[in-house]
């Protein structure tokens, strides 16, 4: 997906009619028939969100879309624009609960506020929005939703958005742990959460974008290498979104979730922590991350996390450290030991 440009600058719809703040019905093309946070203003339903500053969705614009009172918002078919529109605000929706939630984040900026969205039918030019193109359709499911979102958050943490394939590769990383983690909170009996990105895309000919259990599945990397700063972005996010499976649900999950392989040297098998202690140790190195920051800084940053949030003793911290051996990142030498469990 394209990296959205994200000034944090405070979005606001300039809207001078009396205002109501009311959950409408929407009908998206991804997500089915769904419930929105939108204003009600002069007889219709405005597309921008009452209860998180920031968060709209306009058409090839900053001017959110809207549909009259008393209707559904959309009509659920994928050239839609409206229908795009209702699909990226149940989407963004959610991602913020989840961070709320599960991470603790004060919206997606950090401090309360998001970013409005634009449905792009023509040429994206870039700027203080977060874009979503297409044409016949677009890429509005959850988990790409709170992947585009993802960069927001990624660079309004601690040293921007950096520079350089292999930040990239974090920050593409990053964006597909975020949507991943949008997915399993919204937990949609249409969208089923899982762990692959953009399932049922029609970017690519119908099939996934990525695989987060298996990178290689995709032609991207598993594994760490000194290749990784030469290579595209997307693909040097392999070994990030790899990482964080292996932390989530290990390397063999079982109850019907995918097996992920182990790079050569790597620990006979990774037993994960589960999703939301997971990205509660994602989060909380991103609070650490840097400018210059590379994948041998995130593990660093992600052994002081998990020490920080659950203690030297806890089995995070152990697991934290065999997710990364488990795809080549090596230890540093600044790197905290952890604790013996306390004997039973």
């Amino acid at each position: 997906m394209k990296l959205p440009v994200y000034a944090a600058t405070a979005f606001s719809a300039a809207i001078s009619l009396a205002l109501t703040f009311v959950p409408a019905s929407g009908l998206g093309y991804h997500n089915g028939a769904v419930q929105i946070d939108v204003t009600e203003s002069g007889g219709y339903y405005i597309l921008s969100d009452p209860l998180r500053p920031g968060i709209s969705c306009g058409i090839n614009g900053t001017t959110p879309a809207k549909g009259p009172v008393g209707t559904t918002i959309g009509t659920g078919r994928r050239h839609d624009t409206v229908t795009a529109c209702v699909d990226v605000l149940y989407g963004v929706q959610r991602m913020w609960d989840m961070l709320r939630d599960w991470l603790g984040r004060n919206g997606i900026n950090g401090s309360g506020r998001g970013a409005p969205a634009r449905i792009v039918t023509g040429t994206s030019v870039p700027g203080s929005t977060v874009d979503f193109p297409g044409s016949q359709s677009f890429p509005t499911q959850l988990d790409l939703v709170g992947h585009q979102y993802g960069h927001v958050v990624y660079q309004t943490t601690p040293g921007g958005a950096g520079a350089g394939n292999e930040n990239g590769g974090i920050n593409e990383g990053s964006a597909d742990i975020f949507g991943t983690l949008t997915e399993w909170y919204a937990n949609s009996h249409v969208d089923r959460p899982d762990y692959v990105i953009g399932e049922g895309s029609d970017l690519i000919g119908g099939g996934p974008l990525r695989h987060t259990y298996n990178p290689g599945l995709d032609g991207h990397p598993n594994c760490y290498s000194a290749q990784i700063p030469a290579t595209e972005v997307h693909a040097a996010s392999g070994p990030m979104r790899h990482w964080f499976y292996l932390l989530a649900e290990g390397s063999v999950p079982g109850g019907g979730k995918p097996s992920s392989p182990i790079c050569a040297g790597g620990p006979a098998s990774v037993t994960g922590i589960g999703l939301v202690k997971a990205g509660r140790v994602f989060m909380q190195s991103l609070l650490r991350k840097t400018s210059g920051w590379r994948y041998v800084h995130v593990r660093t940053a992600s052994v002081m996390s998990a020490i920080e949030l659950y203690g030297p003793a806890d089995p995070a911290c152990v697991t934290v450290k065999a997710a990364w051996d488990a795809v080549s990142v090596p230890a540093q030498p600044a790197e905290p030991a952890c604790a013996p469990p306390p004997a039973r």
